[in-house]
């Protein structure tokens, strides 16, 4: 399978996963896959404003195994992978700033700005060139096509990991 080909199936699955999802009230976030010669991994992330069971992924497994035998994929013969995006999860397009609106994001940036290659703010605004974040009172816009690298910052969990630390191990005998 060429590039092209491949760049096909990947719309082809994309577009059936994003249909499906839409029925679930879900959506996909990102989709990964991997293969030169033939498909050999496929990774879904999907986004929901709410908490998932596991045992949503476990039917969505099984639903999303039928669609991409739709689309010509072979059950058995690659790998799928069902994850949410996570709590830190990366921002790669604008819809993904879209619902990361009003959340604290890390950019790091291709170009420098002012000196600078790391922003860290909460995000206030979206357009279609660029992204503005908020930092002590301070805005700063960043096109799109300077980002080299964005995700959302989860600082609650962070500090909780910290704490951790600060317990004491026992050994109970």
């Amino acid at each position: 399978m060429n590039g092209g080909d491949q760049e096909v199936i990947k719309n082809d699955i994309s577009h059936a996963i994003s249909t499906y999802l839409e029925t679930e009230n879900l959506e996909l976030y990102d989709l990964n896959i991997a293969g030169n010669e033939s498909i050999s991994k496929v990774e879904i992330f999907i986004f929901s404003h709410e908490d998932q069971e596991l045992s949503t992924f476990e039917r969505l497994n099984y639903q999303i195994q039928r669609l991409l035998e739709d689309t010509g994929l072979e059950k058995g013969t690659y790998e799928l992978i069902l994850s949410s995006p996570g709590v830190e999860r990366s921002l790669k397009t604008k819809r993904h700033y879209e619902l990361a609106l009003n959340e604290e994001i890390k950019i790091n940036l291709i170009n420098p700005k002012n000196g600078e290659y790391t922003f860290i703010g909460n995000l206030v605004n979206i357009n279609e060139k660029d992204v503005e974040i908020l930092n002590d009172g301070l805005t700063y816009n960043f096109e799109y096509e300077n980002i080299k690298k964005a995700n959302i910052r989860f600082n609650k969990f962070r500090q909780k990991v910290k704490n951790w630390g600060n317990y004491e191990i026992r050994k109970w005998h």
